[in-house]
């Protein structure tokens, strides 16, 4: 491999580009290594080409080696390609190395630690990108000088900061068992209820993707989505008729509590194809499961309820697999799973409950309950949950807040868009 032209960053290029622009906007760079793992399309590239835009304001373009990973299968490919770099561009003097989608690569996690500790990446900032959590394990690079984060579509604060008004400071992020606090600052934002609902419509629509949110027609983009999923999940081997009943069982069930036999029996195949399938699907960023909590454990033999973790992905993932849009009856379900994902981004373990007496609650995190009811007029059943979420009342006893739903989001939710993993 030979380090031509094309190798080095065109400086002009990264400069000019409207979508880095936009986006440079909204995304703080992250200033030490990092591992970056996210859903196709999020905008992980265009993250890479902000930090780069902001090096080239101060650093030699031939400092800076940005390659996308999809042109390799083997690890030993990768670590030649670093290995001739560095070989050029002397290892004592700063380098910024940015790998796109290193997941693509067989083996990806051994080819960096091998990097890291062949002293490669010494004397350099390393930013590397990837679309699916399979290989990640907790301990790996154990001691190596990198972070790792989840980057994930735009949560609704940052989405209404960016695109409607800032209503709080960055440090303004409530945890969940602040109940009064919670309730305080949502009187504070009572007057912008209209226009944050508005917003919570719209983002149902877009969902936090930045091509989705900055294009006219987001549906236009419905092609590139659902082929990003596809080429992501087929790259596991696994069977695209199986991936697309399987989806269109989700849609049916959404919101509802469903389990692997009942999907298997349908499909003809066992219970443990359709958990490895459902597994792979939450570690490539499609989905987010949840499962039923039992005296504060994790029931991991229960049934799931499963959401998307992005509204758009919903929209997409139904006109593939059903043959139609969103309809009306199921934004209700939708914003649950946003309520659900957001609770998921911020906190570790979130569950649901379910009782004997078949009542439920939708979410259940750090001893908090809560539902969600987003046209419900009748309540009177929900009063033994810390959180009633609704599309406009506001309303405090000594146990129970309710809230709408778009301030709860935005009150709870991190202003930021990478998550520690």
């Amino acid at each position: 491999m030979s380090f031509q032209n094309p190798w080095w960053i065109d400086r002009n290029k990264i400069l000019e580009d409207e979508h880095v622009k936009k986006a440079k906007v909204i995304i703080s760079p992250i200033n030490e290594n990092a591992l970056i793992l996210g859903p196709r399309q999020v905008g992980k590239t265009t993250f890479l080409k902000t930090t780069i835009k902001t090096l080239l304001e101060r650093e030699d373009p031939k400092s800076i080696l940005f390659f996308t990973c999809d042109a390799f299968s083997r690890k030993e490919e990768l670590i030649g390609l670093i290995n001739e770099y560095r070989t050029l561009i002397n290892r004592e003097k700063r380098a910024y190395i940015f790998l796109d989608e290193i997941t693509s690569i067989d083996d990806w996690n051994n080819a960096l630690l091998h990097l890291f500790n062949a002293f490669y990446f010494n004397n350099s900032l390393v930013y590397v990108t990837g679309s699916s959590s399979i290989n990640l394990r907790k301990e790996m690079l154990p001691g190596r000088p990198i972070k790792k984060y989840a980057f994930y579509p735009l949560n609704f604060r940052v989405y209404f900061n960016t695109f409607y008004r800032k209503l709080l400071s960055e440090g303004d992020h409530i945890r969940i068992d602040e109940k009064d606090k919670i309730y305080e600052l949502a009187i504070n934002l009572s007057p912008y209820i209209s226009e944050l609902n508005k917003a919570l419509l719209e983002y149902v629509k877009r969902g936090g993707f930045f091509a989705t949110l900055f294009s006219e027609n987001p549906l236009s983009l419905y092609e590139i989505y659902k082929d990003a999923i596809l080429s992501e999940f087929l790259k596991t081997e696994r069977k695209e008729n199986l991936f697309k009943f399987i989806t269109r069982k989700l849609i049916e069930s959404y919101g509802s509590r469903i389990s692997d036999n009942t999907i298997a029996k349908d499909l003809n195949v066992s219970h443990t194809t359709v958990g490895d399938y459902l597994d792979v699907m939450e570690k490539l960023f499609i989905i987010r499961v949840f499962r039923k909590v039992e005296n504060n454990e994790v029931n991991y033999r229960s049934l799931k309820k499963v959401y998307f973790i992005d509204p758009f992905f919903f929209r997409v993932m139904k006109i593939y697999s059903v043959g139609k849009d969103v309809e009306e009856y199921e934004i209700p379900l939708i914003i649950e799973g946003i309520v659900g994902e957001h609770l998921a981004r911020e906190y570790k373990e979130v569950g649901y409950l379910h009782f004997k007496s078949s009542r439920e609650v939708d979410f259940y995190v750090n001893n908090v309950k809560v539902e969600v009811k987003w046209r419900e007029k009748e309540h009177k059943k929900y009063n033994k949950v810390d959180f009633l979420l609704t599309i406009d009342e506001f309303k405090k006893s000594d146990h129970q807040v309710t809230l709408p739903i778009s301030i709860f989001l935005y009150l709870i939710s991190s202003d930021k868009v990478f998550y520690e993993i």
